[in-house]
C-alpha cells in the first residue's frame, strides 16, 4: 500500500519514457490500484502499455541467434570491426519508437514503481513506472518505450513497491 503524506493528496511529477523520450507532466494518485474519482483523472484517456507502441512496429529479431558459433566468436573477438558490428546490433535491438499521436494528450496509465531516488527507502522523489512488477530489478527491462521516468516535486511516502499506481498527465513525445 502506498501512502501519501498529505491525506488524499494528488502529487505532481514529471515523467519521461526513456528512448523516444515520451514526457509528461503528471499527477500521481497513490492509493493501491483503485482510481478514486477525481475531475483531473476522469478527463484523461486511459492507456494500456501496448498503446505506447506504434501499431505498425515489428521488433527486430535478434541477429545473434542466426549466427554460427564461428561467426559469434569472431563478433566477440574485441577487434574494432566487431565492436562496431556489436554497436549496430545493439542499436537495432534497442530501437523502440513512440506513438507521436500521444503528444499533447491527457492520459492515465497504471504501472509499478521502480524507485530511483529515495530517502531511507521510504520516501522517493524519482522512479520508473513500468508495466509489470519486478521489471528492471528482478527481470529484464521492458522495451524503452515501455519505461516511464517520473520525478516528483514532493517526496512520496511508500510502504510497499508491490502495489500498482496510476500516473495521470499530459503526454509529450520526442524522437
Amino acid at each position: 500500500m502506498f501512502k501519501v503524506k498529505a491525506k488524499r493528496a494528488l502529487l505532481t511529477a514529471t515523467a519521461i519514457v526513456l528512448t523516444g523520450l515520451l514526457s509528461t507532466t503528471t499527477y500521481l494518485w497513490l492509493k493501491k490500484d483503485k482510481l478514486i474519482p477525481d475531475n483531473a483523472q476522469t478527463q484523461a484517456d486511459e492507456l494500456r502499455w501496448d498503446d505506447l507502441i506504434p501499431d505498425n512496429f515489428q521488433p527486430s529479431e535478434n541477429p545473434l541467434l542466426s549466427l554460427s558459433r564461428e561467426e559469434r566468436d569472431k563478433l566477440f573477438n574485441g577487434s574494432e570491426e566487431s565492436i562496431q558490428k556489436l554497436a549496430a546490433i545493439e542499436e537495432q535491438l534497442n530501437y523502440s519508437p513512440v506513438v507521436p499521436e500521444l503528444n499533447g494528450k491527457r492520459v492515465k496509465i497504471p504501472g509499478y514503481i521502480v524507485p530511483l531516488e529515495f530517502d531511507e527507502q521510504t520516501e522517493l522523489t524519482e522512479f520508473l513506472l513500468v508495466p509489470y512488477f519486478g521489471a528492471c530489478i528482478h527481470t529484464p527491462p521492458p522495451p524503452a518505450n515501455q519505461i516511464v521516468f517520473a520525478r516528483s516535486k514532493t517526496s512520496l511516502q511508500i510502504d510497499s513497491k508491490y502495489d500498482p499506481v496510476w500516473v495521470v498527465g499530459t503526454m509529450r513525445t520526442q524522437t
